[in-house]
């Protein structure tokens, strides 16, 4: 399955781990309220912030099996960097319907 066809639901790399599982589970149930708060940020223009979020992302993201995410996160973050607002919200409308991907592929987030 490739992450990059839209049509997809998106899956953690880690899922068969029984540990992570509940990680993973209140990871993509928490995962509408951090994108809701990377749209307020870019919404307002505040690539600091903004940058900070992604940042955090790319950790938690990455940590637990999600690497579509990963390069999403860390693409908001680098355009933040360098006060890319226009990458910056290309980033956000992405990331925003891989986030709707993540939770399609996962029962517990439906």
């Amino acid at each position: 399955m490739s992450d990059c066809d839209p049509s997809r639901p998106i899956l953690s790399s880690r899922a068969d781990d029984p540990e992570l599982a509940p990680v993973i589970e209140r990871f993509v149930i928490d995962l509408a309220e951090r994108i809701d708060r990377l749209q307020d940020a870019e919404s307002l223009l505040e690539l600091e912030l903004l940058g900070s979020l992604a940042r955090r992302l790319v950790s938690d993201s990455q940590q637990l099996g999600f690497s579509y995410l990963t390069t999403c996160a860390g693409v908001i973050e680098s355009a933040c960097l360098v006060e890319d607002a226009e990458a910056a919200h290309k980033g956000v409308v992405e990331i925003t319907d891989v986030a709707r991907r993540i939770r399609l592929g996962h029962r517990g987030a439906a």
